[in-house]
């Protein structure tokens, strides 16, 4: 009996065997299915992102091109507005320096006007009509200048006087006069 019961015990641990080996198999395939379903979801899935990938590519490069026209535009305006303050300085500084000078020049002009009519003034008097007359001769620059031969020059009470010396050879020279 002990045979027998060692084929019983044998036949049944084989058949055991078996239905654990076709549960292991329907485990297997249902591991399987659910492996295939999860690598079709996350084939579904790759495929949604790199669409959506590729749609936040071509939104970020439409972003980017939009920012890079808007700074183009804005560098434009700010160019322009740069060059039309210049101008309305240049202006202004130009005006101003333009009314400036006039000032200045007007002035200027008026003052040498009255010291020519001065000057004339005085050339129409008695000793303008004298000075002329030394200038004609060549003399006012030799006084005035104190530039005749062995003529000095010093320095009395605060003023310059010119002394007419002899000279090497003993002559003292003077000026001609009218």
């Amino acid at each position: 009996m002990s045979d027998e019961r060692e084929l019983d015990d044998g036949l049944a641990a084989f058949d055991q065997l078996g239905r654990e080996m076709a549960e292991t198999n329907r485990l297997l395939r249902a591991v399987r299915t659910d492996q295939d379903t999860r690598n079709r979801q996350e084939q579904d899935l790759s495929a949604e992102m790199q669409t959506a990938l590729k749609q936040a590519t071509g939104a970020s490069q439409k972003a980017l091109q939009a920012s890079q026209t808007e700074i183009r535009a804005n560098l434009l305006w700010t160019g322009l507005t740069s060059l039309l303050i210049a101008l309305a300085g240049c202006g202004a500084g130009y005006y101003l320096g333009h009314q400036s000078g006039w000032e200045q020049g007007h002035a200027d002009g008026y003052q040498k006007a009255r010291n020519q009519e001065a000057a004339a003034s005085w050339a129409n008097t008695p000793s303008g009509q004298r000075a002329y007359g030394l200038d004609q001769l060549g003399s006012l620059d030799m006084l005035a200048l104190c530039k005749g031969d062995g003529w000095t020059m010093e320095r009395q009470k605060g003023r310059t006087v010119c002394f007419p010396n002899a000279d090497a050879k003993g002559n003292v020279t003077g000026w001609y006069i009218l």
